[in-house]
């Protein structure tokens, strides 16, 4: 017995705001950029706050 082939020519239409939310919740809480974020820590150590 053969394996049924999937339809490669077959698609899901997804509106933009869908997908965008699916994205948010796959990067939420993940650092994309280790170094950058790093780098911006250690600067913001050493700002002094003034007030005007």
């Amino acid at each position: 017995m053969k394996a049924k082939k999937a339809n490669a020519k077959e698609w899901v239409k997804v509106p933009e705001t869908g997908l965008l939310s699916l994205v948010a919740s796959k990067l939420k809480d993940r650092d994309l950029f280790p170094e950058k974020v790093a780098e911006a820590k250690n600067y913001l150590r050493k700002v002094k706050i003034t007030k005007s």
